[in-house]
Order: structure tokens, then sequence, then C-alpha cells
């Protein structure tokens, strides 16, 4: 980088080269266009003395009408370029010319546009009306007092113009230069080349008519295609002809001979793009590979904890050495926290699913006590009572083997959960589950113990009084349905519902009434709303909550 600033001040300095070089070549152009339009300004000035000339003995040749076309005859005979010498009156009749006198001319737009606005003109002709030729036309207008009364007009044949004859050896040597007049309007008149060419030559951001403004003037543009080319206007004849000469920028940089300023400007950059390529080696090897061997290091750490030793990279600098260093030691020590961590855990759960394995058995050992007690029961209202006891103590057993064979940070898929439930109470009930059709329609939800207990007492009540309710459908006979169904947001919903008959069938008399409790309570456990709907030979009970999650106060 210390190379930076006598790059910069080279740079500066053949920058200055370059825009002197820069004017001085558009002063070039300017004269080489000057150059090459002096023949096209010759004829033009030709012409508009010849109009001016006739212009001012038109009086005397209209009172003898008979040498008029003799005399302009002459002029014609003097300067072959020409092809037309006349005066065209107000009504657009040639009423004095060198030939075609007495032809109405008035529907030219040429003539229409003299008479519009009466001013000296310079305009192509591409069939004139007498020559039958393409021309260029010079006009001025004839005034009677302050009236307009015609113009006078000299015809120049078109292709007299850049004629290769009249050029000089070194224009017709200069393929890349370019040269075209153009009148005030932005007309163009003549050029050394077709007029194709010469309109994509034209400079882009501004207009020929732009030009006539600013009379001598050099300046640098691009084409519609995007090729940078100088250019160089010169007047002719003052606020009437223009010039303008082009050639491409690099053509003219070669032209001019400023080869040797680019090459000296490309050296300072040469060298600052070396002293940039040592500087870029020697980041890439002190700095970027040992930062690019920590980094996959930490990559490797982070996907599978293990520690690599480091490449042996030489020339490291003392900063990047203690940086590995020290990464080493805390990746060392994250792994020992994190193993006394994985040790804590695993005891912790251990210690967890055998608290809920002795209570699962605790509670399996007393439904074994209950089911002894039912067995011996005298009454049948002492079995049903205990056997809604032992459903009740098998429900909560169940919720605590589901904690006990799951791994989910003490989570129970309830889901699984309630088809244990159903099918316990079918066997206990002592039905055929083809005799009565269960449906079931659960998503996979996961609870914390703190819903899942009362969820499930309140499903085992839920199925006990539907069990004990339970009529058959005229059309599907038994039946019972069971949902759990995620929400929008957090929320979910329980739904039991069975089938009670006819559509006429009665609605059924409640019994105790301590089902109904169990469930309200186990609702409100769960923070959540109870409705039961009795439908049309049906009955359907729902339990609306939000999932919640684990707190530690509550734990």
């Amino acid at each position: 980088m210390a190379l930076l600033p006598l790059g910069l001040l080279s740079v500066n300095q053949n920058m200055l080269l370059l825009d002197e070089a820069n004017r001085k070549l558009e002063t070039t152009l300017l004269a080489q266009t000057a150059e090459a339009a002096g023949e096209e300004s010759a004829l033009f000035r030709t012409a508009l003395g010849v109009v001016e000339a006739v212009s001012a003995v038109l009086p005397r040749l209209v009172e003898t009408s008979d040498g008029c076309e003799a005399f302009l005859g002459e002029i014609l005979t003097l300067s072959p370029a020409l092809t037309f010498v006349g005066y065209t009156n107000r009504d657009g009749i040639v009423e004095c010319g060198s030939a075609g006198n007495g032809v109405d001319v008035s529907s030219n737009p040429f003539v229409i546009n003299m008479a519009a606005d009466p001013a000296r003109r310079v305009s192509v002709i591409k069939d004139a009306p007498i020559s039958k030729v393409p021309t260029v036309v010079v006009a001025i207008p004839v005034f009677q007092g302050d009236t307009y009364d015609g113009l006078v007009s000299v015809s120049i044949r078109h292709g007299h113009f850049f004629n290769r004859d009249n050029l000089l050896p070194s224009q017709m040597d200069d393929e890349g230069f370019d040269v075209l007049t153009f009148n005030s309007e932005g007309e163009i008149l003549t050029g050394n080349a077709d007029l194709a060419h010469l309109v994509e030559i034209l400079p882009q951001g501004k207009s020929l008519e732009y030009l006539t403004k600013f009379g001598r003037m050099a300046f640098t543009e691009t084409t519609v295609d995007g090729e940078a080319r100088i250019y160089a206007a010169v007047p002719i004849i003052d606020g009437t002809v223009y010039a303008l000469g082009t050639r491409a920028k690099e053509d003219a940089f070669a032209w001019f001979g400023v080869g040797g300023i680019v090459n000296s400007l490309l050296f300072p950059v040469a060298m600052w793009l070396c002293s940039l390529g040592v500087a870029f080696f020697a980041v890439q090897r002190m700095v970027i590979r040992p930062m690019r061997n920590l980094r996959a290091r930490m990559l490797m750490f982070t996907r599978n904890r293990s520690i690599l030793e480091p490449q042996d990279l030489p020339m490291r600098p003392v900063e990047l050495v203690e940086m590995d260093e020290t990464w080493e030691r805390i990746a060392t020590s994250v792994l020992r926290d994190e193993a006394e961590l994985h040790n804590v855990i695993h005891e912790k759960t251990v210690l967890l699913k055998e608290v809920h394995h002795r209570v699962k058995n605790n509670l399996q050992l007393i439904a074994s006590i209950l089911n002894m007690k039912m067995r011996k029961a005298d009454s049948d209202e002492s079995r049903s009572a205990l056997t809604d006891i032992q459903n009740r103590v098998m429900s909560i057993a169940r919720v605590h083997q589901k904690l006990y064979e799951t791994s989910t940070e003490e989570r129970v898929r309830v889901d699984e959960l309630l088809q244990s439930i159903v099918s316990q109470f079918m066997e206990t009930a002592g039905r055929d589950q083809n005799d009565v059709r269960i449906e079931h329609d659960l998503d996979p939800i996961v609870l914390y113990p703190d819903q899942a207990v009362p969820m499930s007492l309140a499903a085992s009540e839920l199925l006990s009084n539907a069990l004990k309710y339970l009529r058959p459908d005229p059309v599907h006979g038994l039946w019972i349905k069971v949902s759990l169904k995620r929400m929008q947001g957090a929320g979910a919903e329980l739904t039991i519902s069975n089938s009670l008959g006819g559509a006429q069938q009665a609605r059924p008399e409640p019994g105790s009434g301590l089902g109904r409790k169990l469930i309200a309570a186990f609702a409100q456990q769960m923070e959540g709303h109870l409705e039961e709907v009795f439908e049309p030979g049906a009955c359907r009970v729902s339990i609306t909550f939000q999932i919640s999650g684990f707190h530690d106060e509550e734990a």
C-alpha cells in the first residue's frame, strides 16, 4: 500500500496529460472539419453570392423577360455545379429563370415554407421540379416594400458535394473521419457517406438544431449504438449552414498519437495492482488461512463435539495463535460441563421414571384389590360403584405408565392415552367391539401431567356415561365417537358423543349427578369450558381448553 500515493500522483498527472491531449484533439478536429468542408463552403458561398446578385438586378431582368433566361443561363455556364437559377413570384410561378419559365411550383414544400417564413434558406430537394435531379437549394426572399414578393433560388447538383475528385489526398486516405453539412433546422444537407450511416453516427444527446446555437464547438458524445465519438461543429454560413466532423474516440487517439500517454498511465496502475497482489498473498497466508482453519475446527466441534488438532501453518501471527489456544480451552470446558449436565439429567430422568413406575404399580395394586372386592360384593350397586372407582384409578395409572414409557420431557401423548382408555372401558363393560362401533378422530397432541391426568379422568367419566346411556341408532346401531382436535392457536377440544336411539327418543333421566360433577371439576382443573348438547338421536359432550406449558413454580 506504500506505493498507492505515488501511483495516485502518477495517475493524476497522466489524467491531466490526457485532458490536454483531448483538448488538442478537439482543436485539431475543428481545423480538419473546416478544411474538409472547404469545397462545400465555397459552393454554398458561390450560390449565396449568385442569389444576392440576381436579387439586386431582378427588377431589370423581370422587365426584359426575353433576355432573362439567356442571362441566367450564362451564370450556369460559368458555374457547372449549378443546375438552376431563377426568380419565383409570390404565387409560386417561375417568372424568370435559367429554365422552366412559367412552371407552377406553388405546391413545393420549399416554396410553401419560404412564403410562410421569409428568410434565407438552404434545403435538399430530392426531385427538383425543373432539373429533375437531387439538388441543394439556396434561396433568399424578395420583398416589395414590406410585402413578400417571391424568392430567388439557386440549385446545386447534390452529387457535386464531397466529390472524391475535389478531395485533398489527406482526406481521401482518412477512412475513420466523417463529415456532413446541415442547415439551421437540423436537416442533413450533404455528407461524405450515405445518409443511413450519417444518421447512425449522430450524437445521441445533442440534436443538430441544438448545435446551431453555439457556433464553433467541439465535444465528446455517444451515438445511438453507444459508440464514443469526438465531434466538431463549424459554421459555414452563419445562421444558415454548418459542418459537423466526427471520428471514433479510439481511432481519434490513435490518429492523434497519444498511445504513449496511455501506456504511461498504465504503468502506475500496474505497479499498484502488483502491490495489491503482494498484500493479498500476505493476508491470505498469515490471516485468512489460519482463520479458515479455526472456523473449520469450530464447525466440526458444533456438529459432533470433536476437537481437531490445528494445522501446522507457518508465519501465523501471535494473536491468532493465542486466539486458537483460547478457543480450544473454551471447547474443552464446554465438553466437560455438557458431560456433567448430561449425567445430572440422566439421573433425574431415571429417578422420575422409577417414581412413575412405582406409582403405576401401586395404582394397579389398588385396582386389583378393588377387583377382588367386586367379585365378593353381594349387590350390583356395590359392584357398579367399585367398577367406577377401579376405572378412575386405572385412568391415573395409565397416565403414569405413559410418563415412564415416553422420553418427551415428561409429557404425554394424550391421543394414545385416549385409545387405551377406550379399549379398557370396552373390556370392563363386557361389550363386544363388534356390537358397538367406536370411531376415533384423534390429533397427535402432547400435554403435561397437569392437564393429562384431569383429561384422562374426564374421558373415563364421559365414556362411563356414554356406555350407561347408550341406545341403538335405527340406521347405524350402537356407536360412540371420540374426537380430539387441535384448534386455532394453542387450543384443543375433546368431544365424546354416543347414540341415544331414534330422533324421537326421549332425553335420558339424569342419575345421581356425581359423574357430571366430576366431569365439571376435571374441566375446571384443565382451565377448559364444558358443553353438553343433546341432538336428535345423539348426545355430545365437549371440553375446550388451552394447551398449557410447564411452570417450575407449580412443579
